[in-house]
């Protein structure tokens, strides 16, 4: 069965071929290359395993941000006293703060979908695919061959190897989000951004925040005095062990036992919580998808190495966003998206 839109999971159409001008792997800023490619009349075929929408839209800078908003207007009523002001929280209705999150997500999946089945010129396949051979993917079974391909595949959450960590449930920033209950307490391990807005997150909500951080900094990447000033504010909320390695974690009756240890004065210590969440660091998937086995090389941590031109070391092979490793954020990714697609059309001029 072939159409504008395509559900492998659910078709099975056995060892067949099929070539397009463009290939482009992942739904997030590979929509820009998408657009571009079917504007110019080529025929495209668009992998992607789903949701719809990549990162940013369903476990990333969108999610994150709707519960920031409800995070910031809980601490502001909360502070308003400063102002003159006297106000009262009576409830936080957690259930509907996730929720009012998840909504307009939902909405752009099916806008999404009605989008691909107008398209011409495109087919949609839904599956994880992975290289076989130069130039071919195989996705559901079914093999998808392209003259020049993109690469916008995303990462995932990193999870370090901590003893004991496949042994609990672990919350990730995809996880989180299918929330229904706010937990009582929550221990965070990792202090970057991701980290850092959960912390926010939960402590607006009322849960008891614990962040073990293994860097000496919160958002270590930003200039030190962010960094200060960002720990000193926090601290008035949660809990932050800075310098803190994880050694161990393990389920005792109805909580989660974090033990770490400070490395700079070896001295040992156990947080018990709740839940627990793993924010330390992302990993690219260009593992799942593959890549060596169509000539794409990987740096020592996994990412595909680029040229200036974003091209790979396959000829007319292109990666971009979160698969490089870069700069990972959306409006990069986006960005990369376009100057990847222009230096495919003008041959790096």
């Amino acid at each position: 069965m072939k159409g504008l839109f395509r559900k492998f999971l659910e078709l099975n159409i056995g060892d067949s071929m099929n070539k397009y001008d463009i290939v482009v792997i992942g739904s997030g800023s590979g929509g820009e290359i998408v657009d571009a490619a079917l504007s110019h009349g080529f025929k495209v075929a668009w992998v992607d395993k789903g949701p719809l929408g990549g990162t940013c839209l369903n476990v990333g800078c969108i999610p994150s941000k709707m519960l920031i908003y409800p995070a910031d207007r809980i601490v502001e009523i909360q502070e308003a006293e400063k102002l003159g002001i006297k106000a009262k929280i009576t409830d936080i209705d957690f259930n509907a703060i996730m929720e009012r999150m998840r909504q307009p997500i939902r909405e752009s999946h099916e806008h999404m979908r009605r989008g691909l089945t107008s398209a011409q010129n495109l087919d949609y396949y839904e599956g994880e695919g992975h290289f076989i051979s130069n130039y071919t993917l195989e996705v559901n079974g079914e093999q998808i061959k392209g003259k020049k391909i993109f690469i916008g595949s995303g990462a995932r959450p990193l999870i370090p190897p901590i003893k004991g960590i496949e042994n609990i449930e672990y919350l990730t920033n995809e996880t989180v989000l299918d929330l229904k209950e706010r937990p009582k307490s929550i221990v965070i391990i990792g202090g970057g951004y991701i980290a850092v807005e959960f912390a926010h997150f939960f402590a607006a909500m009322g849960t008891e925040v614990t962040i073990l951080q293994r860097s000496p900094r919160l958002v270590k990447n930003s200039e030190p005095e962010i960094s200060d000033l960002l720990k000193k504010q926090m601290e008035k909320r949660m809990t932050i062990l800075t310098n803190t390695e994880v050694l161990e974690v393990k389920k005792q009756q109805n909580s989660i036992h974090i033990i770490g240890k400070n490395k700079h004065t070896g001295k040992e210590m156990t947080v018990m919580a709740e839940k627990i969440m793993i924010a330390a660091g992302r990993k690219s998937n260009a593992d799942l998808l593959k890549v060596k086995n169509t000539g794409v090389e990987t740096d020592d941590r996994g990412y595909i190495k680029v040229n200036e031109y974003l091209e790979t070391s396959k000829k007319n092979i292109w990666a971009f966003g979160d698969a490089i490793g870069k700069h990972m954020f959306k409006h990069v990714a986006n960005e990369e998206a376009i100057v990847a697609w222009r230096n495919s059309v003008h041959d790096h001029k």
